[in-house]
């Protein structure tokens, strides 16, 4: 097999398993779970696996004083914030909306770069960004009286957290392996997680045992098998090809809500939701 169809069958793999995660998290939900009580699961669980295994792989954890600094920043104050905005939609709108909304991101880092970096827009970007636009206004006009304006609004600031983070995050891990800032973010959004949670209402360990399958689920598959094949398929295709493959997330998520969930979306919203990928696809590829 080629270098080229192994980074297509990652990045695939990747997409796949970031799609599992707002199916996860309804299904710990219905297990009783809290959202700070999922988040600190995820990145502790998920911070311990990716640092064994990268000691593991290359025998060292090590990063300068300066990155890490960096890295507890983007953990405690970008991830965290963005995962629980994130989950905390998931409890108002479907996994698919969610998700959809989510993507609107790639089109939010492009106008930051602009903002904060003074990087040329370009005529893709203004494309991209009135076909989102008409995506959204798509879903949501089908979607009046059913959509809870609430989820919309948390999703849309998790949209929002994510691309100053994806913006920030760039300036921060251009010297440091990608698979081990992850695994450094994980374990400072760990930490995040934990103030946060104690400042929101604590945490509960006493629901059901079966919501364990679908918490660990977020962590494992969702997180450190999510992460770690995006990284692997992007030492084979490049970071281009992986972003633009890895756009398949909202499909997979749209497909498996209503395989396991039985969510389906309306034409008009499969329209939108159509839009807001293709916008997303321009930016990435340019």
């Amino acid at each position: 097999m080629s270098n080229y169809s192994k980074g297509v069958i990652l990045a695939l793999l990747s997409a796949l398993s970031f799609a599992f995660l707002p199916i996860f998290i309804v299904f710990a939900y219905d297990g009783g779970v809290n959202a700070q009580t999922m988040l600190l699961i995820r990145f502790t669980t998920a911070s311990i696996l990716m640092f064994t295994y990268i000691y593991y792989k290359y025998g060292t954890i090590k990063v300068t004083k300066k990155a890490l600094f960096g890295l507890f920043l983007l953990g405690v104050f970008g991830y965290t914030v963005q995962s629980r905005l994130y989950f905390t939609s998931i409890k108002y709108i479907s996994p698919s909306m969610a998700s959809m909304f989510l993507y609107t991101y790639p089109i939010l880092v492009g106008i930051l770069s602009f903002l904060i970096d003074r990087e040329k827009p370009t005529l893709n970007l203004f494309i991209a960004t009135a076909i989102s636009f008409i995506g959204l206004v798509l879903i949501l006009g089908s979607s009046l009286g059913k959509a809870n304006i609430v989820g919309i609004l948390f999703v849309s600031a998790a949209a929002i957290v994510y691309s100053v983070y994806i913006v920030s995050s760039n300036k921060v891990i251009k010297k440091t392996p990608a698979l081990l800032s992850s695994a450094y973010i994980a374990l400072f959004s760990a930490i995040g997680s934990f103030i946060l949670g104690s400042f929101s209402g604590g945490f509960d360990f006493s629901f059901q045992a079966s919501a364990w399958i679908p918490s660990l689920g977020i962590a494992v598959v969702s997180t450190v098998i999510a992460m770690v094949t995006f990284f692997k398929s992007m030492e084979y295709i490049g970071p281009t090809k992986t972003s633009i493959i890895s756009l398949t997330e909202v499909f997979f998520t749209v497909v498996l809500s209503a395989i396991i969930l039985h969510d389906f979306l309306s034409p008009i919203q499969m329209v939108g939701g159509a839009c807001i990928i293709s916008g997303a696809y321009l930016v990435a590829k340019a």
